[in-house]
């Protein structure tokens, strides 16, 4: 949705000229301030300490609490230590915090272009094509000692494909202003692709382009008309929404009126009140919601067609979804900022080859990495040592077939005697020495076994038949008559 952004910082009297590359593109201004060059040199002392920590080095602390180094799930306090460098030439500082984080993040161009003017002031102009990469690379400024141009600026320039701005001719006040610095930053979004037509619900996606955008009202920037225009923005349930005022130019409270005749609301779903105003925003309101649902409404009670601009937002999902664990993987621990996946005992993750993996949410709603499946570490541990072969009776074929390992004559030694024509020097190779450990040896065993059994069935049979044979003759010598009397044999005894 948004094309560029861009910033820039000239001497008070240079004429601006505030353009959007693409045609389809619309200007959104987000600062603008003047500040002389007493205070502009006064601010420029800031010391080390007194440095403000940006956003994105807040993510950062937060993603290294929860760091496992060696991606075994064990989580380790590391003590990182960064030094912060500020250019003193420049009028913003560059926060050498920044790690890269993804190579799909947008491209960024960061280009500078700094030109010797009469002010003795360093001037500038980049570009970026993210919403928050230009603030994430440098420390913001101070601006308590500075002018907001904002207003006077959004008058000539919201909403149009480019403009001019001169300070002393388009805001008469700053003829009294000492020379100073005039810095802008804006927007360019594609008109095209926002919202554009009252009473439309919105469905934000949960990341991507699809998870921003903007919504203006019918006829903005010239006029807008007396209606009631509603949207209404959903989001995933895991996310919240953000909405951010860019440009209110309604009809104000009147002399005799105590209320806004029209003004701009926003409710989260739960009812809450978010705002209610027909003010012309200074710098760009944010607003979170609580819920997954927020209802932006305007209501111009206004007759006809009213000469202000009419109110334009922006808004952009919050919060990164839960990615599902894979099989035979778990999660351990999710926050907003990471969230730590694990899989089984055994198992490891596909890419990484390592049982743990860390996500940290970044850009307000995309994770850093995937979730891939996980297999079975010592099987695809045996799986790459085999050369591409499970192991097998096969896996030395395998690893010949493929070139992993070379064959070689075998070393036969008899008797500490080698046969003739093989090379005393030559070793067995490792698998042929684990063919005779697994086969021979224990086929030899077994063959053992049965024979040493068959020995002993032998030698029993052989004493039971002798103990038969002893018993038979010593029934044979009792006699069977005693003194006339028959005896049978169950009297032998």
């Amino acid at each position: 949705m948004v094309s560029e952004i861009v910033e820039e910082q000239r001497c008070h009297d240079y004429e601006f000229r505030l353009t959007c590359r693409e045609l389809d593109t619309h200007i959104a201004v987000l600062e603008a301030w003047y500040t002389s060059l007493e205070n502009y040199y006064q601010n420029d002392t800031l010391t080390h300490a007194n440095l403000i920590k940006t956003q994105n080095d807040s993510e950062l602390d937060k993603v290294y609490i929860y760091s496992s180094p060696k991606h075994n799930g064990v989580f380790e306090l590391t003590n990182h230590t960064f030094e912060n460098y500020t250019n003193v030439n420049n009028s913003f500082e560059f926060d050498s915090r920044i790690e890269s984080v993804n190579e799909t993040v947008e491209s960024v161009d960061m280009s500078v272009d700094f030109v010797n003017v009469t002010c003795s002031a360093v001037s500038f102009a980049r570009s970026y094509a993210s919403w928050r990469d230009g603030d994430k690379r440098r420390r913001m400024r101070s601006r308590d000692l500075s002018y907001n141009l904002r207003a006077p600026l959004s008058y000539r320039c919201t909403g149009v494909n480019h403009c001019n701005f001169r300070l002393a001719e388009d805001y008469p006040p700053s003829e009294s202003w000492l020379p100073g610095v005039v810095y802008i930053k804006y927007a360019c979004f594609d008109d095209s692709l926002s919202v554009h037509y009252c009473n439309r619900e919105v469905q934000v996606a949960d990341r991507g382009p699809e998870s921003e955008g903007y919504i203006r009202t019918p006829g903005y920037p010239h006029f807008y008309v007396g209606d009631e225009c509603r949207w209404k923005l959903r989001a995933h349930p895991e996310q919240r929404i953000r909405v951010t005022l860019l440009d209110v130019s309604l009809r104000s409270i009147g002399p005799f009126e105590s209320n806004c005749t029209d003004y701009v609301a926003v409710h989260d779903s739960n009812g809450d009140s978010l705002l209610s105003s027909c003010d012309q925003v200074e710098m760009p309101l944010r607003l979170l919601s609580v819920t997954n649902t927020v209802e932006v409404l305007v209501e111009a009670r206004s007759k006809g067609a009213f000469p202000k601009r009419g109110v334009l937002l922006h808004y952009k999902s919050l919060g990164c979804v839960t990615v599902s664990a894979p099989s035979n993987g778990y999660i351990v621990y999710k926050n907003e900022d990471v969230a730590h996946y694990v899989c089984d005992v055994n198992f490891v993750f596909i890419d990484t080859r390592q049982r743990a993996r860390i996500l940290w949410c970044y850009d307000d709603n995309r994770w850093n990495d995937t979730v891939p499946e996980c297999i079975d570490g010592i099987r695809d541990c045996e799986f790459r040592l085999c050369g591409g072969c499970f192991p097998t009776l096969h896996c030395h074929s395998c690893q010949l077939a493929r070139g992993f390992i070379k064959e070689t004559t075998p070393q036969v030694v008899v008797a500490n005697y080698s046969v003739p024509g093989v090379d005393k020097d030559t070793k067995l190779p490792h698998n042929e020495g684990n063919m005779i450990v697994d086969i021979v040896i224990p086929s030899l065993l077994i063959a053992a076994l049965f024979i040493g059994n068959a020995f002993i069935v032998l030698i029993i049979y052989k004493y039971r038949k002798r103990k038969t044979d002893d018993l038979e003759d010593e029934f044979n010598t009792i006699p069977l008559s005693v003194n006339g009397n028959v005896h049978s044999a169950g009297n032998a005894v």
